[in-house]
């Protein structure tokens, strides 16, 4: 509906206002983009050759996408909200009209953001459709099942020694001398692990006392990743290799690796929280899939359309809307959160994209 279409492109464009407001107050970057009553000038170049109210355009069109395309797969895969859902929404709005003063002031921002309560549900709906899609990818014999094999090709696992040829704090890079150390010691470590006959326990003893990667605390068993989480000479690196195998030395911009390759099936067999992280992603990228296969047709009346003139038209509705129903307390419409804020969605993976 336009309704939801304007809806996006006013969220998008508050969105924006405010982080280039907030960067330009902490850092001065973007001042082009402002006029001399610090406003921002919509039609001017922002970035990839796009003015600013292109780029908010285009991303709210992309948000459209994504929510098109979570609703159409629902709708494939005969996904529906149950009565639990239902519950947790009608438990939801009340809260929020509780938070707002009641459900005459919670109509009223509704109002506010331009959007109905059949829109407002829409979109807290697709947080549910979401997670209903993960719990498919789970269920063995569902059209979305995933079988364990196939977990392989989402991550890896795998853990490492870093032996740093960079201060990790400074970024700064170490002396050629030091360096040189590094690349001595870990020729020394892989020399062990290499005659070892119990190579996994071997390895996490070594990582455990050498190993310089300050994310070793919170990781003590290693990283499970997707394709670009990591630098690509580590990941080439790991998934070259077969679970219980080790990698020779492995040079990165943060210095000497060695890798071992761990069983990703066990991981999720002991973990099932990895389990469910990995089907959030596979979810993710179907959805993907189906957003790069969109295209958005637009309606004539959208010829003339002037991002920059509806913002602006539509903020100064805002505020005389608030300074009439709040006389005393006017919001500021253009502060990237009151005046367009999300409509909704859960709090799970993929309900607010």
């Amino acid at each position: 509906p336009a309704e939801m279409y304007y809806y996006w492109v006013a969220y998008n464009c508050s969105n924006l206002e405010y982080n280039i407001n907030m960067t330009n107050a902490y850092t001065g970057a973007y001042g082009e983009l402002f006029d001399a009553e610090q406003k921002l000038v919509w039609d001017k170049e922002f970035m990839d050759g796009l003015t600013l109210a292109q780029y908010a355009r285009n991303q709210a069109e992309d948000m459209m996408k994504a929510y098109a395309a979570l609703e159409n797969a629902a709708g494939e895969y005969g996904i529906a909200l149950t009565e639990e859902d239902k519950a947790a929404m009608a438990e939801d709005l009340a809260s929020a009209q509780e938070q707002a003063g009641g459900q005459e002031k919670f109509q009223e921002s509704l109002a506010l953001m331009g959007i109905s309560q059949e829109s407002f549900d829409r979109i807290s709906a697709t947080g549910y459709l979401y997670d209903h899609m993960v719990e498919l990818v789970e269920e063995e014999g569902s059209a979305l099942y995933l079988e364990p094999e196939g977990y392989n090709q989402l991550a890896a696992y795998a853990d490492h020694i870093l032996l740093a040829t960079k201060d990790l704090s400074t970024g700064e890079d170490l002396s050629e001398e030091e360096a040189a150390a590094k690349r001595e010691k870990a020729e020394d470590l892989l020399d062990q692990l290499q005659g070892a006959e119990d190579l996994e326990a071997l390895f996490t003893q070594l990582a455990d006392e050498h190993s310089e990667d300050t994310g070793r605390a919170s990781n003590p068993d290693g990283y499970v990743f997707g394709k670009g989480e990591m630098v690509q000479e580590f990941e080439d690196a790991a998934n070259a290799l077969e679970p219980g195998q080790v990698s020779g030395i492995v040079e990165t911009t943060y210095g000497y690796h060695i890798i071992l390759r761990k069983d990703l099936l066990k991981k999720m067999d002991e973990s099932p929280d990895v389990k469910t992280k990995l089907a959030n992603q596979r979810v993710t990228s179907l959805l993907d899939q189906r957003k790069a296969d969109m295209t958005v047709e637009l309606s004539s009346l959208l010829d003339e359309f002037d991002v920059g003139t509806f913002y602006a038209s539509y903020t100064a509705l805002v505020e005389a809307r608030s300074a009439a129903n709040n006389p005393d307390a006017a919001p500021d419409a253009g502060d990237g959160g009151d005046s367009a804020g999300n409509a909704g969605g859960s709090d799970s993976e993929g309900g607010n994209e």
